[in-house]
């Protein structure tokens, strides 16, 4: 396995060289599948349209494929319709490269994403995630990058590609999604100046943010009055939590995008130090979304423990239900991790 740039701080050089092989590995294949993670965020469906984009700008025959396809609030992007679901697919996929991007875990990418290959050729991992284990035949995980699609920038600029509207649109959604609009700690002075170059090139700033934040359906509004009624305060009020039974999402249509985000509503209490979100999936799972302000309350580490994982402020995974069950048993961990490490 060729573990380049696998979960180590990496010079600027040592960057360029990385990104140029993997660059280099694109430019010698002629089909390429693009990949994401199953309920995708923006970062997730903007890293792999910017990709695909330049791909595709290179003469390359790209199937862009995400397990539950692009989210209603997320179709504004350009070029959005390239994504396609596995049942879009007209016959077996048959790639030289298979490109997962922003995608912690290889079971992430969806089952039945993985069904639909007949030959994935090299798989080529780039991601951001701490927790990541380098599942690819080739992996680029850079932990300082605060998105996904600053790394897809980042090899964009490496291979001299390029940059089109349609890639800076992309890459500004993926971006500001994963930084919270560049609040969160996250966001580095680079981060900033990938923005300045996107800003320089001509990205509608008001206009993405707008349709990103201010665009939001009424199904939204509703699982956020829910939370409003239900969530809990616990361990002397450093931790917020919220249930959302499928009870809800089935009487108000509650879409997997609507709740994206409304987690950070109960962490912006200032005394919470973790958020915890619960949401009952129709398997039975229970999908759960931790938020901390400190690395010393550390969720992905937490999230780890029951099989997931993520960053340190920022992480997920899946439980057995019940979700009453499920919630006893994480957040009873969330509170000794606390307890035993912040005064």
């Amino acid at each position: 396995m060729n573990r380049i740039g696998l979960k180590k701080v990496m010079s600027g050089i040592d960057k360029q060289q990385s990104l140029r092989k993997v660059g280099e590995m694109l430019l010698a294949a002629d089909k390429i599948a693009v990949l994401s993670h199953m309920r995708p965020d923006g970062d997730a469906i903007g890293s792999a349209l910017a990709l695909a984009r330049a791909l595709l700008n290179l003469g390359k025959e790209v199937t862009v494929v995400n397990q539950d396809g692009v989210p209603s609030s997320l179709k504004f992007l350009p070029q959005s319709s390239m994504v396609m679901i596995p049942s879009d697919l007209n016959s077996p996929l048959c790639v030289d490269v298979t490109v997962a991007l922003d995608t912690a875990a290889e079971e992430r990418v969806g089952k039945s994403v993985w069904d639909a290959f007949e030959e994935r050729g090299t798989l080529v991992n780039i991601d951001h995630h701490i927790s990541n284990p380098g599942y690819g035949d080739v992996n680029y995980i850079d932990v300082e990058a605060p998105a996904t699609g600053e790394i897809v920038f980042d090899l964009i600029e490496a291979m001299g590609w390029k940059l089109d509207e349609v890639m800076r649109d992309n890459i500004w959604a993926g971006i500001s999604t994963d930084t919270g609009s560049f609040r969160f700690p996250n966001t580095t002075e680079y981060t900033f100046e990938v923005a300045s170059q996107l800003a320089r090139a001509g990205v509608d700033v008001g206009g993405i943010s707008q349709s990103l934040y201010e665009s939001y359906p009424l199904s939204r509004i509703y699982a956020l009055r829910e939370l409003l009624q239900e969530f809990e305060i616990g361990s002397e009020g450093r931790v917020a939590s919220w249930k959302l039974k499928r009870s809800v999402i089935e009487e108000f249509g509650v879409e997997p995008s609507d709740t994206e985000g409304l987690i950070d509503v109960i962490r912006s209490i200032d005394s919470v130090i973790v958020a915890v979100f619960f949401e009952e999936l129709e398997d039975g799972k229970i999908r759960v979304s931790a938020r901390s302000k400190t690395p010393e309350a550390d969720v992905g580490a937490i999230c780890g423990e029951f099989g997931g994982g993520g960053h340190q402020l920022a992480a997920g995974t899946r439980m057995s239900g019940p979700i009453e069950e499920a919630a006893l048993r994480f957040l009873k961990r969330v509170d000794e991790v606390i307890n035993g490490n912040i005064n």
